[in-house]
């Protein structure tokens, strides 16, 4: 298992072939059989996310927070057209965030916090519309902030602080009537605090 699945913490039908996949340690299922919902928060996993997980069609909610994963996160998850819930904080995830989570129309949550990610916030998080939380402190993300983030029209929280961000805050932040809390403190911006 590319997870490191025998040394979890708790892997229960995991490593048994002869136990359906519906009925695995935190997997819930449809009535159907199709993974809707995927929680292994804190368990020991090790090693990267698998490209598989693109092939979760109805995949609601994936979190794999508070583990020991490495490597990046994989393009594939822009494929799971139905998640809306992406929680992968607290991990050893490097590289850049993949352009592909604007895919993500039903995200709600977006939780990449304390990882090791680094290079721009991508501009196509602003395609998502619904967004209410947006966590991406404590990485070494670089570059402004995009003012696409004005687009998220339903944004409440959103968290950059601890990173390497540069330029400065954007007016767009202006249009987030929903926002309430805004937290960007421990970067390298400039300028003034927008009037909007």
């Amino acid at each position: 298992m590319a997870t490191g699945g025998e040394k979890w913490s708790n892997n229960k039908g995991w490593m048994d072939k002869n136990v359906p996949h519906c009925n695995w340690y935190r997997t819930a299922c449809t009535y159907d059989g199709y993974v809707l919902d995927l929680q292994l928060s804190d368990n020991q996993l090790t090693g990267s996310i698998p490209y598989e997980v693109g092939l979760l069609s109805v995949l609601g909610k994936l979190h794999l927070f508070s583990n020991q994963l490495t490597s990046s996160i994989p393009s594939e998850v822009g494929l799971l057209s139905c998640l809306n819930n992406l929680k992968l904080s607290n991990n050893q995830l490097t590289r850049s965030i993949p352009s592909e989570v604007g895919l993500l129309s039903d995200l709600r949550n977006l939780y990449l916090s304390n990882n090791q990610l680094t290079r721009s916030i991508p501009s196509e998080v602003g395609l998502l519309s619904g967004l209410t939380f947006l966590h991406f402190s404590n990485n070494q993300l670089t570059r402004s902030i995009p003012s696409e983030v004005g687009l998220i029209s339903c944004l409440w929280e959103l968290q950059l602080y601890n990173n390497q961000l540069t330029g400065s805050i954007p007016s767009e932040v202006g249009l987030l009537s929903e926002l309430q809390y805004l937290e960007l403190y421990n970067n390298q911006l400039t300028g003034s605090i927008p009037s909007e």
